[in-house]
């Protein structure tokens, strides 16, 4: 005698029955005729669907608040894989609901196994991605000291004058907290950090609203007028290292400062000539590089006077800065572990604090990515749209292990780049200026930016968050990224200030090598002139005619 259905009505076919629960949960059975064991899988399902629903009317930039968080991720793995068991509980439940005599044979079998894996495979996908987010995050965002980091490297202690006679090249310099005849370091200030939710003090936290909305007389000492303003502004200083088969040192030939007035929603990118010279220093270390400073200083030069009057200068006044191109800052001073204990990269840290003083303004984080990186990233997301002023021509170096140089050509108009092609954009410099090529690069990260939607990165995110863990680093906390994520959701890519400060405007005089030397009045003028823009200010494209998205 046939076994008789569990609860439910003769006639229906299982496989269907089971199909339907694989689908939508709770439907197979409600087909079979078991209404309460329907209601039971099927109420889950709608308490889910109509939580998304709200989850997205709260908006792209909530929802992508949240895609940061570790928690909130690992959540989302564990809640699909539930979902993945509960699909199967409720096909194999609505089978059994069914009339044991119309079973069916191997065939149904086989399609009710690949009706399983396609319901199920929607929530696997979507636990590996959001496993691979957290190792991402946690990756990139790993704010372990250099100094507490495991190496294979033998520790080493560089000499204090770490150049051979007549030799410039690249090589670090002993930490200033190692001499003796330099002072001793100071702390830098955290300033408006101390606001931050998850990093900073609570009752400060709780002062800020008051603080912000014109403070009562008791809260004006908590903080300087100026440091007021910066509570709701983002800044970061991004770097691009130009390290690579057969080349050395990890130069740092982009370097630009974005910042963000969280208040008004303007944004600004300042772009830095690589071959500014004489940019200021920390006064702690101020006189680290006076070695390297007489190395490369002419006789002629004034800095080098004639004191017992032979005619041979013997004694010389330093101009207390970094006297080589700044971006050889980075590979002078990425071991600085003294002297920047807390720090994930002292290199970077050093070249934040140097721009810090150019700019006159907070820097509050940064974050490093190498050559190979950028093309890697642009090939990940599928290349990047930009609007080309004047053809493109220029042979490319290796970016990566293996690599031959590649010859590239662009014609002007819009035009989407790859990874390769999109470096030389932002590289070449034969046909035109540095600055020109300077500026490439401040639209190359407008665009971007602007181009990497929250769809494009989840349809490409396994090869983009391979990409993002091997080639970049940054000292932003990760219980910052959902408030920076979310300010960053409404910006208009289309009216950022981006600005240049190279010669003749913001750097008139050079050096015997004929490179710039910054006015630091003029370039902390412009600054302070975008960062007072208000809200109705438009930026749009103004001189920089490529920067079209």
């Amino acid at each position: 005698m046939a076994q008789a259905a569990i609860g439910g009505r003769r006639g229906r076919h299982p496989a269907v029955a089971a199909g339907l629960s694989l689908v939508v949960p709770g439907l197979g059975q409600l087909y079979a005729g078991a209404v309460g064991r329907g209601l039971f899988f099927l109420v889950p399902g709608v308490v889910a669907v109509v939580g998304a629903i709200v989850a997205v009317e709260e908006g792209v930039a909530r929802l992508a608040a949240l895609a940061v968080q570790p928690r909130v991720l690992w959540g989302v793995a564990v809640l699909n894989l539930l979902a993945v068991a509960w699909r199967v509980w409720a096909g194999v439940d609505a089978y059994l609901r069914t009339d044991a005599e119309a079973r069916p044979g191997a065939l149904a079998h086989s399609l009710l196994a690949v009706v399983a894996v396609v319901a199920a495979s929607p929530h696997v996908v979507a636990a590996a991605y959001a496993v691979e987010a957290v190792s991402v995050l946690e990756t990139v965002f790993d704010a372990t000291p250099a100094a507490d980091r495991p190496t294979d490297d033998e520790p080493t202690r560089p000499v204090v004058a770490p150049f051979a006679p007549g030799d410039t090249a690249i090589a670090e310099v002993l930490d200033p907290k190692l001499r003796s005849d330099l002072g001793v370091p100071t702390e830098r200030s955290t300033r408006n950090m101390i606001f931050w939710p998850g990093v900073g003090d609570p009752e400060a936290i709780e002062a800020r609203p008051e603080i912000i909305g014109g403070p009562p007389p008791h809260l004006h000492s908590l903080i300087p007028d100026a440091e007021r303003r910066e509570l709701e502004r983002i800044t970061i200083l991004l770097a691009g290292g130009d390290g690579g088969p057969g080349r050395g040192g990890a130069r740092t030939d982009s370097i630009m400062v974005a910042t963000l007035d969280t208040t008004t929603g303007k944004a600004a990118i300042f772009g830095i000539p690589r071959n500014l010279v004489q940019v200021p220093l920390r006064e702690d270390y101020a006189d680290a590089f006076v070695d390297l400073e007489k190395r490369i200083t002419p006789r002629s030069d004034p800095r080098w006077v004639d004191t017992d009057g032979d005619g041979r200068p013997d004694e010389f006044h330093s101009c207390h800065c970094f006297p080589d191109q700044i971006n050889a800052i980075y590979p002078f001073t990425r071991k600085w572990t003294e002297t920047y204990p807390n720090e994930p990269d002292p290199g970077m840290a050093v070249l934040r604090d140097t721009l810090e003083l150019m700019l006159g303004i907070h820097i509050d984080h940064y974050a490093f990515v190498n050559m190979s990186g950028f093309v890697s990233l642009v090939d990940a997301l599928g290349g990047v749209r930009v609007y080309v002023t004047g053809r493109v021509q220029a042979e490319v170096s290796p970016a990566r292990q293996g690599e031959d140089w590649i010859t590239v050509d662009i014609a002007p108009g819009w035009r989407r780049l790859d990874g390769h092609e999109a470096l030389a954009y932002v590289r070449e410099r034969k046909s035109v200026s540095d600055y020109v090529r300077m500026r490439r690069q401040r639209c190359m990260l407008k665009a971007l930016a602007a181009q990497a939607d929250p769809a494009r990165i989840l349809t490409r995110f396994p090869r983009i968050a391979k990409v993002v863990k091997r080639s970049v680093h940054t000292d932003i906390p990760i219980e910052m990224l959902p408030r920076y994520v979310e300010e960053l959701a409404d910006l208009d890519f289309s009216d950022i200030a981006t600005v240049g400060f190279g010669p003749p405007d913001f750097a008139p005089t050079s050096n015997h090598r004929r490179q710039p030397i910054p006015d630091l009045e003029a370039i902390r003028a412009e600054v302070r002139r975008i960062l007072d823009a208000g809200p109705d200010t438009s930026f749009g494209e103004g001189r920089e005619t490529e920067c079209r998205i």
